[in-house]
């Protein structure tokens, strides 16, 4: 990833000298050598080695969720319907406090039938410790390093973000390429939840859900975008995933203390916010010029607000509007009605 700094990924003088940076390969040797899949943490979702991005609004159970994850690996259970692989399980915790989090985990335990064992589930718990990415990073990689451990989480994430900023793209590269160094080193799967931007979701392309720069979305190996269904207490998961066929979106409902596969609901029923059309077309977007010229960006943010359309469905249904000779553009560089 490409973040404007390319001096702080490349090998230092040391490194060099060490032979740690990888060398060129011939593609014909490459391509000619078997190679190992790596386990399926979660089976169709998350290779042993991946990222994974939980996304979802705000009190949307994403903890909670996480919770499960983490129990289902550790104890080889399903989760949200999906066979896992079993293995040690390490889930950093910044957020919750002691009673609170022993609470939590002991009710999702309980709700999937498991009783506590030694050596299956390992938790840090650095509630008041949160700092800078760079700072911690090391830290738990140091700890976790020769463990074993086939998945790590992390929860919340902006706890790691300490002087970054989650709109810069640099900023976020910075953090998720922090995240790979620590799955390459450990060799777990890196799982950690992130939030949406305010207001309603439902007219945003799934990918384009997530707070803050892009790079949240399009850098993780596997992306779960939880979205609130009409139905109250449920919600549509929609996945991104680079290495697996791509899965058909389904719903889960929120049952104390998990999220339960939902067959009987509509995943295409999203909760829409009030006065909004369930879709919008280009036509909804050129009715915003009825009261007057706009700049590009008054239009896009205009769309955004009385649309929920999404910054790449906006520009789509721009070029289709100007295909269709339907909106102009002014001398002072505002659009118009044709």
């Amino acid at each position: 990833m490409n973040t404007g700094k390319p001096s702080e990924y490349l090998p230092t003088a040391e490194e060099a000298a060490e032979n740690t940076f990888p060398a060129i390969v011939d593609a014909a040797t490459f391509a000619a050598e078997p190679m190992t899949e790596p386990a399926q943490v979660v089976h169709g979702i998350l290779h042993q080695g991946s990222k994974l991005a939980l996304g979802g609004g705000s009190k949307s159970f994403k903890t909670w969720t996480l919770i499960d994850l983490a129990l289902s690996v550790a104890y080889r259970m399903p989760w949200l319907s999906f066979p896992t692989t079993q293995g040690r399980v390490l889930f950093v915790n910044f957020e919750i406090q002691d009673f609170s989090w022993q609470s939590r985990i002991n009710a999702v335990a309980a709700a999937k039938g498991i009783e506590h064992e030694a050596e299956k589930l390992h938790l840090l718990n650095l509630r008041g410790r949160a700092a800078n990415y760079r700072t911690l990073i090391p830290q738990i990689q140091k700890l976790a390093k020769e463990q074993g451990f086939a998945l790590i989480i992390l929860d919340p994430i902006y706890k790691l973000y300490g002087g970054a900023d989650e709109n810069s793209a640099g900023d976020v590269a910075g953090l998720l390429n922090a995240l790979e160094s620590l799955a390459v080193d450990t060799g777990a799967a890196i799982a950690f939840g992130c939030h949406f931007s305010k207001g309603n979701q439902a007219a945003k392309e799934s990918i384009d859900r997530i707070s803050g720069s892009g790079v949240f979305a399009r850098d993780p190996d596997s992306l779960l975008v939880m979205t609130r269904h009409e139905t109250e207490n449920a919600f549509t998961i929609e996945a991104t995933l680079r290495n697996f066929p791509q899965v058909e979106p389904f719903v889960v409902t929120w049952k104390y203390p998990i999220m339960q596969p939902d067959a009987g609901l509509d995943p295409a029923a999203l909760k829409q916010a009030a006065g909004r059309k369930a879709t919008s077309t280009a036509d909804d977007l050129l009715a915003l010029l009825n009261d007057g010229p706009l700049t590009t960006a008054e239009w896009k943010q205009s769309a955004d607000d009385e649309l929920g359309v999404s910054k790449t469905k906006f520009y789509r249904q721009l070029s289709e509007l100007t295909g269709k000779s339907k909106a102009i553009k002014t001398t002072g560089d505002k659009w118009k009605k044709a």
